[in-house]
C-alpha cells in the first residue's frame, strides 16, 4: 500500500507539473496572438511561428523521452521534470518569443546546432520548425547516439546528426555556407563560436548563441573575429525564465560576405588561438 500511495503521489505531482507547463505555453501563444492582432510593436514578424498546444504536446513527449535517455547517459545536469522543462526546453524555445525580432524563425529552412550535446536547442527547434532541416553536430559519439535514439523514438523527420569535429565538417561542401541559422548553447566564448559557425552560414545567415546577460567582455574580444569573418554583431535578446533562473540572453551575429577557405582553422586552433 505504501508503494502504491507513493506511485499515486508521484503521478499527481507530474500531472500538476504538466498542467502548469501546458498553461504556460498556451498563455504565451494567446499573448502572442493578441499582440499580433493589436499590432503591438513587440509581436512576432508577419507569419512567424509561436508556441501552440500541438507543440506543447510534442515538447512534453520530448521531456519524457529525454529524461529516460539522461538516466542512462549523463547528457544534462537537469534530471527532474521541472528543471529539464525550464532549463533545457523553455530555454531552447526562447528564440521563438514574440519579443525576439532579429530573425523570423518561420522563414528558416536550415539550422546547424554546434556541440548539440543532449539535443538542445536542436530538438525543440526541430519540433517547432518542422519545415527546417536541423543538423546537430557533436564530437562525442555516445551523445550523438543518444540523441539519435530520441529522434527515432519520437519520429522527428527533419533532424540529421553528425559525430565529428566542427572544424572538419565546416570544410565539407555539403555543409559549408548552407545554413540559414547556426546555434550554440553553453559551448565556447563568442570569438571561438564565430570561427566555428560563420563558415557554415549562407551570406546573410545568422548566428544565435545562448549566453548569460554578462557578455560585455566576450563581445569586446570579438572584433578581430568579426573582421576576418566578414560578420557583424546585430544585438542581444534578453529573456527571463523566472524564479531563480533569472535573465538569459541570445546573442545574434550576421554574415555579410563569403568566408575565406582558411576558416575554420585546423582542429583545436579556434579554441587554443582565438581570432
Amino acid at each position: 500500500m505504501r508503494g502504491l500511495r507513493g506511485e499515486r503521489g508521484g503521478e499527481e505531482t507530474r500531472r500538476s507539473f504538466v498542467d502548469r507547463s501546458s498553461h504556460l505555453l498556451i498563455l504565451l501563444f494567446l499573448s502572442s496572438s493578441l499582440n499580433f492582432l493589436l499590432g503591438d510593436s513587440h509581436s512576432f514578424p508577419h507569419n512567424a511561428q509561436v508556441p501552440d498546444p500541438s507543440l506543447d504536446v510534442r515538447l512534453k513527449e520530448l521531456l519524457d523521452v529525454f529524461l529516460f535517455e539522461n538516466s542512462r547517459l549523463n547528457l544534462s545536469a537537469f534530471r527532474t521534470n521541472e528543471l529539464c522543462w525550464t532549463g533545457n526546453i523553455l530555454d531552447s524555445v526562447s528564440i521563438l518569443d514574440p519579443k525576439q525580432r532579429f530573425i523570423d524563425c518561420s522563414a528558416v529552412r536550415s539550422i546547424v546546432d554546434l556541440g548539440t550535446g543532449g539535443g538542445f536547442p536542436l530538438l525543440p527547434l526541430a519540433l517547432a520548425l518542422p519545415e527546417a532541416h536541423c543538423l546537430g553536430i557533436d564530437s562525442t559519439t555516445k551523445k550523438i547516439e543518444a540523441v539519435g535514439r530520441i529522434v527515432a523514438t519520437m519520429k522527428i523527420p527533419n533532424v540529421e546528426l553528425k559525430s565529428d569535429r566542427i572544424e572538419v565538417l565546416a570544410h565539407q561542401e555539403r555543409y559549408r555556407e548552407k545554413a540559414d541559422l547556426v546555434t550554440a548553447r553553453a559551448l565556447a566564448p563568442l570569438n571561438v563560436l564565430l570561427e566555428y559557425a560563420v563558415p557554415l552560414l549562407k551570406v546573410g545567415g545568422l548566428c544565435a548563441f545562448w549566453k548569460s546577460t554578462k557578455t560585455a567582455d566576450e563581445l569586446a574580444a570579438c572584433s578581430g573575429a568579426l573582421k576576418v569573418l566578414s560578420s557583424r554583431f546585430l544585438g542581444s535578446f534578453e529573456y527571463d525564465l523566472g524564479g531563480a533562473w533569472g535573465k538569459r540572453a541570445i546573442i545574434f551575429f550576421r554574415k555579410d560576405a563569403a568566408t575565406s577557405n582558411e576558416y575554420p582553422r585546423k582542429t583545436g586552433m579556434p579554441k587554443s588561438e582565438p581570432l
